[in-house]
C-alpha cells in the first residue's frame, strides 16, 4: 500500500496524468482528488474531440475515443478487484463461519428450550380441551323451542356421564365442576317441564278421541232410534187401515192408539234430547278444562323460555366478565414482561452479563435489595 502511494507522490509532478493513471491503474481507488483530476483530464481529452460521423476518419475517431475510455474503465475495475480480493475472500470466510455457528447455536438452543416447548405444547392442548369440556356444559344446557323430552334427557346423560379429571382441569376444576352442575340442573329442569307439557298435551289427544268416539256412537244410535221410529210408523199405518176397514169402534179405538203411540213418541224424543244435552254439557266441560291445562302449561314454557333467556344474558354476561379480567391480566403480565426486560437490559448496558443482569431483577422484584423497586 506505502509502494502505491508513493507512486501517487512521485507521479503527481509528471506532466502526463493519463499515461500515469493507464498504466497504474489503482492510483484512482486510493485517493480521491487523483480520481477527479484523472476523470477531469480524460474528460478533457474527449471534450476536445472535434469529430463527425459523416466521414469513416470522424467515426474512427469517435470509436478510438469511446474505446480508450472503456479501457480505462475495465483497467480501473480490474485493479479494484484485485485490490479488494483479499478482503473479499476474508468477508466470505467470516460469513460462512458465522453461518455455520449461528445454525449451530440455534440447534443448540432449540434443543435446550425442547422440553420447555413440548410443556407449553401441551398446557395449550390441555387448556383447550378444558374450554372445550365447558363449553360443551354451557352448550348443551340451552334448551331450544324444537327440543323434546328425549332430547333434554340425551343431553343430560352425556353431561352427567362426562368425567371431569383433576390432573387435566388442575386450576379450572371448580370452574367445570360448577358448569356441569350448572347444566345439569337446567336440563332436570327441562326434562321435567317437557314430559309435564307432553303428556298434558297426550291427554288433550286421548280426550278430544273419546269425544269424537261418543259422537259418532251417538250419531249411529239415532239413526238406529230413527229407523225404528219409521218402523213403527210403518206398523202403525197397517194397523190404521186394518182399523179402517174394521168397524167404527175400531177406528175410535184405533184413533186413540195412534194418538197414545205418538205421545208415546214425543215423550221419548224429549227424555233422548234431555240425555244427548247432558252429554253434550259433559264433553264440553272436560274440553274446556282440557284447554285451561293446556293455557296454563303454555303459560309455564313461556315462563321458562324467558327464564332460561335471562339466565343465558346472565351466563354472556359474566363470560364477557371473565373474557375482560383474562385480557386485562394478560395485558399485566405483558406490561411486567417488557418492564422487566428494559430493566434487564438497562443493567446490561451497565457491562454485566444477561444472566446476571436477569438475576438482579428477580432480586429487585423479591424485595432483596434494599431502597430500590420496579414500577409495572
Amino acid at each position: 500500500m506505502s509502494e502505491v502511494l508513493e507512486a501517487v507522490r512521485s507521479e503527481a509532478t509528471a506532466g502526463d496524468m493519463l499515461v500515469v493513471i493507464e498504466q497504474n491503474p489503482s492510483l484512482v481507488l486510493l485517493d480521491a482528488a487523483k480520481a477527479d483530476l484523472f476523470y477531469d483530464r480524460i474528460k478533457a481529452e474527449t471534450d476536445k474531440l472535434d469529430a463527425t460521423v459523416k466521414t469513416s476518419k470522424g467515426r474512427d475517431e469517435i470509436r478510438a475515443m469511446a474505446a480508450r475510455v472503456t479501457r480505462s474503465k475495465t483497467a480501473i475495475d480490474k485493479a479494484r478487484l484485485d485490490l479488494t480480493k483479499q478482503w473479499r475472500d476474508q468477508t466470505d470466510a467470516c460469513n460462512k463461519a458465522g453461518r455455520e455457528i449461528k445454525e449451530r447455536l440455534e440447534t443448540l438452543a432449540d434443543d435446550v428450550r425442547r422440553p420447555l416447548t413440548e410443556w407449553e405444547e401441551a398446557e395449550e392442548a390441555r387448556a383447550d380441551k378444558c374450554d372445550a369440556i365447558i363449553k360443551s356444559f354451557k352448550e348443551a344446557a340451552f334448551v331450544a323451542l324444537g327440543d323434546t323430552a328425549s332430547s333434554v334427557r340425551e343431553r343430560g346423560i352425556t353431561v352427567f356421564e362426562t368425567a371431569l379429571d383433576e390432573a387435566v382441569f388442575i386450576d379450572r376444576l371448580e370452574e367445570a365442576q360448577e358448569a356441569k352442575a350448572a347444566a345439569v340442573g337446567l336440563l332436570k329442569a327441562a326434562l321435567a317441564r317437557l314430559e309435564k307439557e307432553e303428556a298434558d298435551v297426550a291427554e288433550l289427544q286421548r280426550l278430544r278421541e273419546e269425544n269424537a268416539a261418543r259422537e259418532a256412537k251417538e250419531l249411529a244410535d239415532k239413526e238406529v232410534a230413527a229407523e225404528a221410529l219409521r218402523v213403527a210408523e210403518r206398523e202403525i199405518i197397517e194397523e190404521q187401515k186394518k182399523i179402517d176397514a174394521a168397524k167404527a169402534e175400531q177406528d175410535r179405538i184405533a184413533a186413540a192408539a195412534a194418538k197414545a203411540a205418538q205421545d208415546a213418541k214425543d215423550e221419548a224424543e224429549r227424555i233422548a234430547k234431555a240425555a244427548q244435552d247432558e252429554k253434550d254439557r259433559a264433553a264440553q266441560a272436560e274440553i274446556d278444562a282440557a284447554n285451561a291445562r293446556a293455557a296454563t302449561a303454555e303459560r309455564e314454557r313461556q315462563a321458562e323460555i324467558d327464564r332460561q333467556a335471562a339466565a343465558q344474558a346472565e351466563a354472556d354476561r359474566l363470560a364477557k366478565v371473565e373474557a375482560d379480567a383474562k385480557a386485562q391480566r394478560e395485558a399485566d403480565q405483558e406490561n411486567r414482561r417488557k418492564v422487566k426486560t428494559a430493566a434487564k437490559e438497562a443493567i446490561m448496558s451497565c457491562g454485566v452479563s444477561e444472566d446476571a443482569a436477569q438475576k438482579v431483577v428477580l432480586a429487585i422484584i423479591a424485595g432483596e435489595v434494599p431502597h430500590v423497586t420496579l414500577a409495572f
